[in-house]
């Protein structure tokens, strides 16, 4: 061969590299055990994520086991808000008798998710922010 380039430096090499893929292929297949295993002690835990306009998100998330709101729009700082899940239930009170388009809306309503309570919550708490339900 050349003088820059010696056979063992091509070995040595070519092993490196070798290494180097198996591992990459190692760490990709273990990927989902691995970061269940190192990312249990996680204190911070994102519930939901959702886009409620163009340019802003809102974002539920678990800190020590209470639930916040998180509110972000381009250009602007996050809006945080604490949830708690028993005032997001608001009190049910006796209404009349309820026509068939109105059982079919309640049924969905039944069907809520934490974050659509949080976004409900959110709208009671502040009004200027937007989030109409349009």
């Amino acid at each position: 061969m050349s003088d820059t380039f010696s056979i063992t430096q091509l070995i040595i090499i070519t092993a490196f590299l070798s290494v180097l893929i198996g591992l990459m292929f190692v760490v990709r297949r273990y990927k989902e055990p691995l970061s269940k295993q190192l990312g249990g002690q996680r204190r911070i835990k994102l519930m939901e994520d959702t886009s409620i306009g163009a340019n802003e998100r809102a974002k539920l998330i678990e800190v020590d086991g209470q639930v916040f709101l998180i509110i972000s729009a381009k250009n602007q700082p996050p809006s945080v808000m604490p949830f708690d899940q028993v005032s997001a239930n608001p009190p049910k009170t006796i209404r009349p008798a309820a026509t068939g388009s109105q059982l079919a809306k309640s049924s969905k309503d039944k069907s809520n998710t934490p974050f659509l309570e949080a976004m409900k919550q959110a709208r009671l708490r502040n009004p200027n922010l937007g989030l109409d339900q349009s």
